[in-house]
């Protein structure tokens, strides 16, 4: 694990607590939610754009994860009862 993972990890739990961050991605995803559940069923254009923004904001928690994972130390020798 490089410096810039554990800068990346940091940076991205950080971002991942912030209550603003959270309320953002949130409502983003909610508005796309509530957006695919009114368009009508055959505007296939609507219904991918919408689908895409979904896509984009799971993406986006994943990858934070994934940098905080990438970044944090793993725990070893620790004894089991």
């Amino acid at each position: 694990m490089t410096e810039e993972d554990r800068t990346r990890a940091a940076n991205a739990n950080s971002l991942r607590r912030d209550p603003v961050f959270q309320a953002a991605v949130i409502e983003v995803r909610k508005g796309a939610l509530e957006q695919l559940a009114l368009i009508d069923p055959t505007d296939v254009e609507a219904i991918r754009n919408a689908q895409a923004t979904i896509r984009a904001i799971d993406g986006l928690t994943t990858t934070l994860a994934n940098f905080i994972i990438a970044g944090t130390p793993q725990r070893t020798g620790l004894a089991v009862a």
